[in-house]
């Protein structure tokens, strides 16, 4: 019981120095209407990989698709196709501000010239009067997901995309929690519209 105990304790503590813990992800999607989609269409849904997590993907869009009013028929004439893109995070150092700098050199009689620069404002850097533009952080990882409607053996009906970064949980979670929000939009022309997964 104690050791159940103070691994809950250690989790409470800890919890609040991960970053992003329980944070709700912002999003955004756009989307492009090339020809009218109607209500209660039959769609099948065919993933552009057939990997595990694509064909997990597939089943989240097929409920997606029936909550919206489609029919969802593997033979259909409107084929929804879809791929999951991200891309990794990393450290951004930044630009390290400076406000003085002296310089020195020796003289050739045993003098010393010396400079002194007062960097009283730089866009990128900073100086005194300012603090730059580029602060050194972590770029967070980024996920989207991708689709497209077409007709079979004819011309597309919709494109979409919508891509969120990663705040919690895992890069396919996140995806998967995108998919209500960019279905919804299914046939519709969306001028990228953000939207928050809590």
């Amino acid at each position: 019981m104690r050791i159940y105990q103070s691994v809950f304790v250690f989790a409470c503590l800890i919890f609040p120095l991960v970053p992003n813990a329980g944070k709700a992800a912002e999003g955004a999607l756009s989307a492009q209407s090339y020809q009218p989609i109607e209500a209660r269409s039959a769609v099948a849904v065919r993933p552009w990989d057939n990997s595990a997590e694509n064909l997990e993907l597939a089943k989240a869009i097929e409920q997606a698709l029936k909550k919206q009013g489609f029919r969802v028929d593997g033979n259909a004439a409107l084929v929804l196709s879809f791929e999951m893109r991200d891309t990794l995070g990393n450290w951004s150092p930044g630009e390290r501000r400076s406000i003085l700098e002296l310089e020195g050199h020796g003289g050739r009689r045993g003098g010393e010239d010396a400079k002194v620069r007062l960097n009283l404002y730089e866009s990128n850097r900073g100086g005194m009067f300012n603090q730059g533009r580029r602060p050194a952080g972590v770029v967070p990882s980024k996920y989207q997901i991708e689709m497209t409607v077409d007709r079979k053996g004819g011309s597309r009906h919709w494109q979409g995309r919508a891509a969120a970064e990663l705040t919690r949980s895992s890069g396919f979670e996140l995806v998967k929690s995108m998919i209500p929000f960019i279905v919804k939009e299914l046939g519709n022309t969306v001028k990228r519209r953000s939207f928050t997964i809590k």
